[in-house]
């Protein structure tokens, strides 16, 4: 992989442009970037990587229209030499759930239930190996170098992380003991 600090530090310059002109904004992106350190989701980079695939990943804010909540996303499809992390990633197979076959499921029995898993993304880990893939670039304050942080879990933005939630997702009952998975296979 080609070295991608430079696009990495262009792009935060750019997003530190962006949060200078809206105050709300810089307030909910620093919140977000404070939210991943604090709940373990990022840590701080070491400072010699020992891994031949190090990248830094450019991040940027999507704000849901009707939320109005403010998601950071990692662009894993940022290119540098023409190359991009999602280049090096396996995407698996599609394992949504399509629309039509979950309003048929739901039908089926009395009772319906629907759950949401909060962070469901961020909630996966990264092993320790392939933690420098996903470093990140960050500031609190446009006078200070950068520091830099890498993902210790899955991000949003690579082409492998829906396949990988939804994978972590079903195996994790099935390493469950016996008796457990009785009781989850009930609502399945």
């Amino acid at each position: 992989m080609p070295e991608s600090y430079d696009t990495a530090m262009r792009r935060l310059r750019s997003m530190e442009k962006k949060l200078s002109k809206n105050d709300n904004l810089k307030r909910e992106y620093c919140e977000q970037i404070n939210n991943l350190l604090k709940n373990g989701y990022a840590e701080p980079a070491p400072n010699q990587s020992t891994s031949e695939r190090l990248w830094y990943l450019p991040h940027f804010a999507v704000t849901h229209p009707q939320k109005k909540k403010v998601r950071l996303v990692f662009d894993a499809a940022a290119r540098t030499n023409g190359k991009c992390l999602n280049d090096a990633l396996l995407t698996g197979p599609d394992l949504i759930r399509s629309l039509l076959g979950v309003l048929v499921r739901f039908r089926q029995g009395r009772v319906a239930v629907s759950a949401d898993i909060k962070e469901m993304f961020l909630r996966v880990k990264i092993r320790k190996e392939d933690r420098d893939s996903l470093r990140f670039l960050w500031r609190n304050n446009m006078n200070e170098n950068p520091q830099e942080y890498r993902m210790t879990s899955l991000i949003f933005g690579a082409a492998s992380s829906s396949c990988t939630a939804i994978t972590s997702k079903i195996a994790t009952p099935q390493n469950l003991n016996l008796s457990t998975r009785r009781r989850a296979k009930r609502y399945d």
